[in-house]
């Protein structure tokens, strides 16, 4: 169901401006075709871009080649999506440009040694200067796990969203690729040159789609006292090179803590409940029988990020698009009652993280959804011989 009013006639040229496009390559061409359509591409709006056949849900094209042409279409569209970009005075917006320019001011670091004969030479500068680059992932958890699943709820096609979360994961690969190369004593200068300057190119498009569409679409579409939530919930993760103190904004609280739980096990009040589970030593996500996340506890020492507005979403769109055929099957692997459980493990900041996933039924085997728990246990693989209780004192 369409839930907002667009103009489908404009959308309709844009689609055969979009598809025409595409399949040009001189330069005359493509000034014509521009001219030809520049009334529709003028008038267009951050909202239309989710209502287009490129970015619609059940496009037929795949996110890599959806990104071929991001770009491209983003400059195209420049000048009739700039004016939406003035988003007023709302903090959330305020703070989130301040990180996009702090984040090109530190990248803009790069620029006295970007030369041939000069990278070589000035290896350590560069590198430091793309150590500090691995903090960009404190923007990219804001996006991925608040400010998506807000819009995603909305939205008429999550297809843009998806894009971006892949070229955020483009551009971690990517960072990890130039701090190797900067490492090395075999890389090539060319290559550093190549890989440098695409990741400086891929900051700045990513930084510019959020500007011009995403934060603009945010402003339409959701109410201030969303926008605060959120804002409060960033201050969570944090922004990038932030030196300022920012504090919460204040928020009307709906939480009902009143009450027990009581089982065939035992009884207890439901503070103590949500407490008890949050002093739990690993992190637990349960997910229902529907695919929607309607729980988390909030141990101090979560390894993946995870806020309120996760509550509500698809599990699908909890993963990076590259990865979520692997959630997806598991979970069908579940509800078609061909495994109870599933588990991985991997290094992560310097831990073994052990992460598994259990099917949960009811007492007449019914899928009631599927439980995720991840537990650092880098601890238990030094255990030896025996330690008992009176051991400690």
């Amino acid at each position: 169901m369409e839930i907002f009013k667009y103009n489908k006639d404009k959308i309709t040229r844009i689609n055969n401006f979009m598809k025409k496009l595409v399949e040009l390559n001189s330069s005359e061409e493509k000034v014509k075709l521009y001219k030809e359509y520049e009334q529709e591409i003028l008038a267009i709006t951050p909202l239309d871009i989710f209502y287009l056949d490129f970015y619609r849900d059940d496009s037929t094209l795949t996110i890599s080649e959806i990104k071929e042409s991001a770009n491209r279409f983003v400059n195209v569209f420049h000048k009739g999506l700039s004016p939406y970009s003035n988003l007023g005075d709302n903090l959330l917006f305020k703070e989130l440009i301040k990180e996009s320019k702090r984040i090109e001011k530190h990248l803009a670091k790069i620029k006295p040694y970007y030369k041939r004969e000069v990278i070589s030479a000035n290896k350590q500068e560069l590198l430091k200067v793309f150590n500090e680059c691995q903090v960009f992932d404190l923007k990219f958890q804001k996006f991925e796990n608040i400010i998506f699943p807000n819009l995603e709820r909305i939205l008429p096609s999550s297809k843009p969203l998806e894009v971006l979360w892949e070229l955020h994961d483009d551009s971690r690969t990517l960072l990890k690729k130039i701090i190797n190369l900067l490492e090395s004593d075999d890389a090539l200068e060319e290559e550093l040159i190549k890989q440098i300057g695409t990741y400086h190119y891929l900051i700045f498009g990513i930084n510019q789609k959020e500007e011009l569409i995403l934060l603009p679409v945010m402003k339409q579409l959701l109410p201030n006292e969303k926008l605060n939530k959120i804002y409060n919930e960033c201050l969570e993760i944090g922004f990038v090179f932030n030196n300022e103190k920012l504090n919460p904004l204040e928020m009307n609280k709906n939480e009902n803590l009143v009450g027990y739980f009581t089982s065939n096990t035992g009884k207890m009040s439901i503070s103590q409940l949500i407490s008890m589970l949050n002093h739990l030593p690993f992190d637990i996500t349960f997910v229902d029988k529907d695919d929607v996340v309607i729980y988390y506890n909030e141990n101090k020492n979560r390894h993946f990020p995870r806020t309120p507005s996760v509550i509500g979403r698809l599990v699908k769109n909890c993963h990076p698009p590259k990865s979520v055929h692997i959630v997806e099957g598991i979970i069908a692997d579940f509800k078609a009652n061909k495994k109870d459980f599933e588990d991985f493990w991997i290094n992560f900041k310097g831990q073994t993280l052990y992460i598994a996933y259990y099917a949960v039924r009811d007492e007449k085997n019914n899928y009631l959804g599927v439980l995720e728990v991840s537990q650092n246990i880098s601890k238990f693989q030094q255990i030896a011989g025996e330690k008992r209780l009176r051991d400690s004192e």
